[in-house]
């Protein structure tokens, strides 16, 4: 059953991997589609002078399902970090990860606190914003776990980061043991079954491991990678199958939670076009289909994508109801949005850019569990200023002594002749 494809499956080789440009668009969507939920789409917000409703009308209607432009993130999360890490060992997975999520954050995390700790009044006012946290909690969200510890998060928005991460911690098991097409395909697999078994259990720590309200989309993303990679297989687009059915259940749950929380009348079947548009599009990409898109400006708009996430909420609701009663709403509303982005490729410059190399050298230098060549341990250096009262070894002892110690205690260049390595 999850033997590799057939050559009359699949492809003779696997597909020569590339920046999907696409896929770049895609998380511009997925995060604009967001902004636009917290500005627009959250009638208890209290962001303008009328309700949200009366002052923008239909564009209110649309931006209600704007919170679904997480789940395609998620998608493609699964999709992108099976494709980054393929080939590589799990020290450059982990180092992968940090360098790409936590320089903007460790930006984005004061920023937002000391926005709000200033704007306090303005912030406990709306409901999209949590209260300003103490010093305490402000240190643990530097680690990004604090969810795990139950410490509220500087902004909201950061709990999808937590959910992020246990996918990352889940799938780095698989890169521990190496990627291979059997290998993500069992662990998908049984991803998906874990899901499909525990989905209704209640048990948090399974819910915190398995996470059933959103292991479908990362796993329909890894699977449509294998796809990408080495073609379609009945068995590849089963699995895609069932996990969109899985979501579209979550979806019905999700939207009947959304307008009693919201009080808005949202509609299953077009939160279901949406995220059935989400599978479409990452499922085109996966077979090359979108291809074509090769824009400059896309590649762009996804470097964009996370400091746009990280920054928007917080500081651009807080702005929004400074100004507002001074700017009519319209103008506003897409002013601040392009305000969020350039601050957004501000942070990607200023930010990301420079900081991040630095941070990947820094971490591939220090997680080295060797001893280093200069420093020698404490006993062999306590051995060798003291004198000892051992009577002189023979020379023949010596030499059978010499004979039989271990490779690393030979002299230097006898381990590396022995093994090959010049």
């Amino acid at each position: 059953m999850l033997n590799a494809p057939t050559l009359t499956e699949a492809r003779t080789s696997p597909r020569r991997e590339g920046r999907l440009a696409a896929l770049d668009g895609m998380r511009l969507v997925a995060a604009l589609l967001v902004v636009i939920y917290h500005y627009v789409g959250t009638p208890h917000s209290q962001l303008w002078e009328s309700p949200n409703r009366q002052v923008f009308g239909r564009l209110f209607d649309f931006a209600n399902y704007g919170y679904l432009g997480v789940q395609l993130f998620f998608l493609i999360s699964g999709f992108v970090i099976c494709m980054s890490c393929w080939d590589r060992n799990l020290k450059d997975f982990f180092v992968s990860r940090v360098v790409r999520l936590y320089p903007m954050y460790w930006v984005a995390v004061p920023l937002s606190f000391a926005f709000v700790y200033f704007n306090r009044d303005l912030a406990l006012s709306s409901h999209v914003i949590r209260a300003p946290t103490t010093l305490s909690d402000l240190l643990v969200n530097f680690t990004m776990a604090q969810d795990a510890f139950w410490v509220p998060s500087v902004d909201a928005v950061y709990w999808t980061l937590w959910t992020e991460m246990r996918f990352y911690l889940l799938f780095a098991i698989v890169v521990a043991f190496g990627l291979t097409y059997r290998r993500v395909l069992a662990f998908s697999a049984l991803w998906l079954i874990a899901t499909i078994v525990t989905g209704n259990m209640g048990i948090p720590i399974i819910d915190t491991i398995v996470q059933p309200k959103y292991s479908p989309y990362f796993i329909a993303g890894i699977l449509l990678y294998l796809i990408h990679r080495f073609g379609s297989t009945p068995l590849l687009w089963g699995l895609v199958g069932v996990s969109f059915l899985l979501a579209q259940h979550q979806v019905l749950l999700d939207t009947r939670h959304m307008n009693q929380y919201l009080h808005v009348n949202m509609k299953w079947t077009l939160a279901m076009v949406l995220v059935g548009g989400f599978f479409a599009a990452v499922a085109a990409s996966a077979l090359g289909w979108l291809d074509w898109a090769k824009w400059k400006w896309l590649t762009v708009a996804g470097v964009m994508t996370y400091p746009l996430y990280l920054l928007h909420q917080d500081i651009g609701v807080i702005t929004i109801r400074l100004l507002k009663g001074k700017i009519a709403p319209w103008p506003l509303l897409f002013g601040m949005i392009a305000a969020m982005l350039v601050l957004a490729y501000l942070g990607h410059r200023l930010v990301e850019r420079p900081f991040a190399p630095r941070l990947k050298r820094l971490l591939k230098s220090g997680l080295n569990f060797d001893v280093p060549s200069r420093i020698k341990p404490r006993g062999e250096r306590a051995s060798a200023a003291t004198p000892t009262n051992h009577p002189p070894r023979s020379s023949e002892s010596q030499a059978t002594e010499h004979m039989v110690a271990p490779i690393d205690q030979q002299p230097v260049g006898v381990a590396d002749a022995t093994s090959g390595r010049r």
